[in-house]
C-alpha cells in the first residue's frame, strides 16, 4: 500500500470506509463494495468491522488529487 488507509468522505455511500480501502489498494471501488456485501450477506460480520472502521479510521481532510485516477 503506497497511500495511506484513510476514509474519502467525496465519495462516500456511507462512512467512506470503502472508498478509502480501494484508494489505499489501489483498485476500482465496487470491487470493495462488492466484497464488503458478500462478507455482510455471508457471515453477517461485515457490518461489525465496516463500523469499527468508520470510527477508528481517521478521514481525509480533502479528498486526494489523485482519487478519481486510481479507483476509476
Amino acid at each position: 500500500m503506497d497511500r495511506p488507509f484513510k476514509r474519502v468522505k467525496k465519495a462516500a455511500w456511507l462512512g467512506g470506509v470503502c472508498a478509502g480501502l480501494a484508494y489505499a489498494l489501489g483498485v476500482p471501488t465496487w470491487v470493495i463494495r462488492a466484497l464488503w456485501l458478500v462478507l455482510f450477506l455471508g457471515a453477517g460480520i461485515g457490518g461489525l468491522i465496516y463500523l469499527v472502521l468508520w470510527l477508528v479510521v481517521p478521514l481525509w481532510p480533502a479528498e486526494p488529487l489523485d482519487y478519481d485516477t486510481v479507483t476509476a
